[in-house]
């Protein structure tokens, strides 16, 4: 089974969590190749990252895709996710994990922002 883990800072602001969580929610609605799929932080709040890895193994996850949900590659795209990363292939290598390129990165991130900036309001 394949799931899609986004991954956040995580915030002192509700809210700010609150719009992660419900971008995980609305990434289930799609038609997408992932049965599963949630989210978890870096620090600040919960879910924290290893226990959405957890949750998502617990629930029958064999394939793992992590999206950096980070707009640049600071410390904790470039040192904190691969760690993660190395601790979760350790505590479940029956389970496949690929770590993405962070959403900045992404090739389509050009397209989607002169898109964004062009609707009309």
């Amino acid at each position: 089974m394949k799931a899609l883990l986004l991954i956040a800072h995580g915030s002192r602001k509700v809210s700010s969590n609150q719009e992660v969580a419900d971008l995980a929610d609305k990434l289930k609605q799609q038609t997408s190749p992932f049965a599963l799929v949630t989210h978890g932080f870096l620090e600040l709040t919960s879910p924290k990252v290893p226990d959405a890895v957890a949750k998502l193994v617990e629930e029958g996850a064999k394939e793992v895709t992590i999206l950096p949900y980070f707009l640049a590659a600071g410390m904790h795209v470039t040192e904190d996710l691969p760690e993660l990363l190395s601790e979760a292939k350790a505590n479940y290598p029956q389970v496949t994990f690929t770590l993405l390129e962070h959403l900045g990165a992404a090739d389509l991130m050009p397209s989607w922002i002169l898109q964004q900036a062009a609707r009309d309001k």
